[in-house]
């Protein structure tokens, strides 16, 4: 009887204690694959803010327990559990990474070579001031490199939001010192910018055309126009992290609340527009979306030849629009939802228009370099 009931008592334990250890064995493997080849980051919390746990090399098996309502999955790699943004997860395992273009003949070493050299050429000395460092959503740090090139040796991963002291600059890179450390070193203008100049919107009313115009200079790489639709006013709500977010409030507050969220994404970085990207890369996006929500995803065609992805939810008791387009690297994304105040929680076919319409107008203008 004491024998039966000591095997009882074992018994509870080793399954009380296997109930506290993950289920890996409910997981299910996809593979880490990203545009530039390079690893992701394995985080604590589901989030880009969350600490690092470890870099998933490209091509790596992560196995998935669970993908989350916000574009995130949480599994495990080498037995470390945490999570990774579901767009970098393929079903299948890809082949080698092969960048477009690349060689490893001699020709290929001295075009890398002559590019340095003819970024060279354009450095100049400036009088100092402070950039601030805007990391991609993507990696949450950049590389502050020895010279100004993406070939060069890096000295140190710099963070969000870190200030340096800019005593030059070459046509696509600021050469900074880091007051913390006295070092010296490049960084991409893409993922900095001046505090004593930030991301204004301005409007402007074209009286050749009639028509309310929002812009946004971007970086310093580009202005984004924007015509406004009738009862819209534009202000910018936050400038965090290289991400810009503003809203279009209505004159009128039954009108549906609009938003635009401009972000770098150094993995799209080479991406010239959403057009640009593969089958396998587009489905992966639009995975992405489809994970966030449930949503009808459609494709429509702007008068620029860009691609729009549509994502129009369908399972949640207010109606919510979401369109993205990519330029340069930059995720653009508009949404629409219902204003608290209408009697209606549904948008209307033409209110989604003036949402695509919207994103359709967009003209990016090229800022020259002065």
């Amino acid at each position: 009887m004491r024998k039966t009931t000591a095997l009882v008592l074992a018994l509870t334990f080793i399954l009380s204690m296997c109930a506290l250890i993950p289920a890996a064995s409910a997981a299910s493997p996809y593979y880490i694959k990203t545009s530039s080849g390079k690893s992701v980051i394995l985080r604590e919390e589901p989030t880009t803010d969350s600490r690092a746990l470890l870099q998933i090399p490209y091509g790596d098996e992560f196995w998935v327990s669970e993908f989350l309502g916000n574009g995130w999955a949480y599994g495990h790699w080498g037995g470390a559990f945490g999570y990774v943004a579901s767009r970098f997860l393929v079903t299948t395992k890809p082949g080698p990474y092969k960048p477009s273009g690349s060689s490893t003949s001699p020709s290929s070493k001295q075009s890398t070579d002559q590019q340095l050299d003819n970024e060279l050429k354009t450095q100049r000395d400036v009088d100092p001031f402070t950039i601030e460092v805007r990391a991609s959503r993507v990696s949450g740090s950049v590389n502050f490199r020895v010279g100004p090139s993406v070939t060069s040796t890096r000295i140190t991963s710099l963070r969000d939001g870190k200030e340096l002291v800019c005593t030059g600059e070459t046509k696509n890179w600021y050469r900074a010192r880091d007051p913390e450390t006295g070092k010296t070193g490049y960084i991409a203008k893409n993922y900095a910018v001046k505090i004593s100049n930030p991301i204004v919107f301005t409007t402007k009313n074209d009286t050749a055309t009639k028509k309310t115009l929002g812009a946004l200079n971007v970086n310093g790489q580009f202005e984004l126009v924007c015509q406004l639709p009738d009862g819209y006013d534009l202000q910018v709500v936050n400038m965090r992290g290289g991400k810009i977010i503003a809203s279009i409030i209505p004159t009128n507050t039954t009108r549906p609340e609009m938003f635009l969220t401009i972000a770098y994404d150094e993995t799209y970085g080479d991406v010239e527009r959403l057009n640009d990207l593969t089958d396998e890369e587009l489905a992966i996006l639009e995975a992405s979306f489809t994970e966030m929500n449930q949503v009808d995803i459609t494709y429509r065609q702007t008068g620029y030849g860009t691609k729009l992805l549509v994502a129009r939810e369908t399972g949640a008791d207010m109606d919510f629009v979401d369109i993205l387009s990519i330029y340069k690297g930059y995720f653009i994304e508009f949404n629409m939802t219902p204003n608290e105040k209408a009697a209606s929680k549904v948008l209307t076919d033409q209110q989604i228009k003036v949402c695509i319409d919207f994103l359709t107008n967009l003209d990016f203008v090229p800022i020259t370099a002065k």
